[in-house]
């Protein structure tokens, strides 16, 4: 009966596991999904028109630089920080 009982455990422990660890692939894609997903439009257009590839690289550039102020703004406010 005891070789059972720890069976079982041991298969829980497994299934901790590979909970925790789709919980991190969703919060990764969460957190990198939408700067992967411009940084693979610009590597498209980069093999179709070399200016437009270089035009979107600024945008995402200037994209990311907004997003960071306002994750920063969002923090402060969180934080009630003046």
């Amino acid at each position: 009966m005891k070789h059972i009982a720890r069976k079982h455990a041991v298969m829980m422990e497994y299934v901790i596991i590979a909970v925790l660890i789709a919980a991190a692939v969703v919060v990764a894609v969460i957190m990198f999904g939408k700067n992967v997903s411009k940084e693979m439009n610009v590597a498209t257009q980069a093999m179709s028109d070399a200016k437009g590839a270089e035009n979107s690289q600024e945008a995402v550039k200037s994209g990311t630089t907004s997003d960071i102020q306002a994750a920063n703004e969002h923090e402060k406010k969180m934080h009630n920080y003046k």
